[in-house]
């Protein structure tokens, strides 16, 4: 099995090369080499695992990809579409590589930190060593957390000092821009004690086509005890790019995560996003948006896992479905023993505006406790024909009504983004980007 899912140039070796080159610590190429070999040892995964039923990998041979081959900074970053205006702080990553990283001087007096991960380590590596020794993403969870592991490049980092409220939003733009390429992007969020911020990430390629290419990325976010973090995913890779990637988040007492996905790109997508609440009074806001067009393929999993009592979840996702694209939503709400008064909701919402488009919802609930209020639930519809007849006698054409009332559709998850500006932005571009798709129809 191993010389069969090896990749080009990607090997111990490689993994040493990199380390060295990078100037990092002996414990942490320990923890790159030990991945590798349990990447070599495991499986691909295949439908037949249950969290692989609906995403077939077979046209991703692993064996031919490599790692990018520099270049090509300026043709991955442009496509960024989030207008860069009314942030305190921008990091951009192209290749696995940093390009840029600028944060606003009040921030840099107030101790908050906002940089590649390479560098984190030799600045900060009293705040960074402890969770890349003790991963919330470990690599023991699948062949592609293992991959990343190994590989991942420069990486980004943001640590926000305790009872620091950060008032601008931070971003950070991570970019491809090479066919058959394997790139390892991975995130470590820190957010301190009584600390507040907004951040956001977006992933963004021009279109490439031809041969696979691959995105194996991981995120790590700690919310410490009555700390804030609204937070948005957004994700606009074109072409033949098989987007894999886990996503974790662990909020301590008292903390608040809002967390907002946003999928605007093509190829292929297997999201892994978890929360847990660890401390009591914990809670979060996980929300989603999906706009599917062209062969387009998501798999959304989610997890709101209640360890503690007294915590809060409420999960609302929602997609919309065009041409061919098919969009799987598997989501839990896992409740642990001891955690009582949990409130938990679950909702996944897809129209479907296309005769071969599909969706396949699949809500789950796993209760072991007690006096705790759980519920969930999914729905596949079309467009109200009420409400296009309505708009259609109004004069408007049967695209324009049904692009504004998909827009009304998404907009009540848009209204739970708390940031104003974030808000904005993201209800443009998701215009926009319904717009082009519809005069390529």
């Amino acid at each position: 099995m191993a010389t069969e899912t090896r990749l080009s140039g990607l090997d111990r070796d490689t993994v040493q090369t990199l380390s060295h080159a990078a100037g990092e610590p002996d414990w942490l190429r320990r923890r790159r080499l030990e991945a590798f070999e349990l990447f070599e040892s495991l499986p691909m995964p295949s439908r037949t695992d249950e969290n692989w039923r609906r995403t077939d990998l077979r046209g991703l041979d692993l064996t031919g990809l490599h790692l990018p081959r520099g270049g090509g900074v300026a043709e991955a970053v442009s496509p960024m579409s989030l207008r860069s205006d009314g942030f305190g702080g921008e990091l951009v990553m192209s290749q696995d590589e940093l390009v840029r990283a600028d944060l606003a001087m009040d921030l840099q007096e107030q101790g908050v930190v906002f940089c590649s991960l390479v560098e984190a380590i030799r600045r900060v590596p009293e705040v960074v060593e402890p969770f890349l020794s003790n991963p919330a993403v470990e690599a023991e969870r699948g062949k592609f957390e293992a991959l990343n592991a190994a590989f991942w490049g420069s990486g980004i980092f943001l640590y926000v000092p305790p009872e620091t409220d950060v008032a601008l939003p931070l971003r950070a733009l991570v970019g491809l821009a090479s066919v058959g390429s394997a790139t390892f992007p991975r995130t470590l969020l820190v957010v301190g004690d009584g600390a507040k911020v907004v951040y956001g990430e977006e992933y963004a390629s021009p279109p490439l086509q031809g041969q696979p290419t691959l995105s194996a990325g991981v995120v790590e976010v700690h919310v410490g005890e009555r700390a804030s973090l609204s937070m948005v995913t957004l994700q606009e890779f074109l072409g033949n790019v098989y987007d894999i990637n886990t996503q974790q988040a662990l909020l301590a007492r008292d903390s608040t995560l809002n967390w907002l996905v946003v999928g605007l790109g093509e190829g292929i997508t297997k999201s892994n996003i978890d929360v847990a609440m660890q401390g009591p009074g914990a809670s979060t806001q996980m929300h989603g948006i999906l706009w599917g067009y062209g062969h387009q393929h998501t798999d959304y999993h989610t997890l709101q896992d209640h360890q503690a009592p007294h915590c809060t979840s409420d999960l609302l996702y929602k997609g919309a479905l065009i041409d061919d694209a098919v969009s799987v939503f598997s989501g839990r709400i896992r409740v642990a023993k001891g955690a009582h008064r949990t409130d938990s909701y679950q909702a996944n919402r897809t129209v479907i505006l296309s005769d071969h488009a599909a969706a396949f919802p699949s809500p789950n609930l796993e209760i072991e406790a007690n006096d705790v209020r759980c519920t969930h639930g999914a729905s596949v519809g079309r467009v109200d024909a009420d409400q296009l007849f309505y708009l259609m006698s109004r004069g408007l054409s049967r695209d324009v009504a049904t692009k504004m009332i998909v827009e009304g559709f998404f907009e009540e998850v848009l209204q739970r983004e708390p940031a104003e500006s974030v808000r904005d932005n993201l209800r443009d571009l998701i215009r926009r980007k319904m717009e082009e798709q519809t005069a390529r129809a």
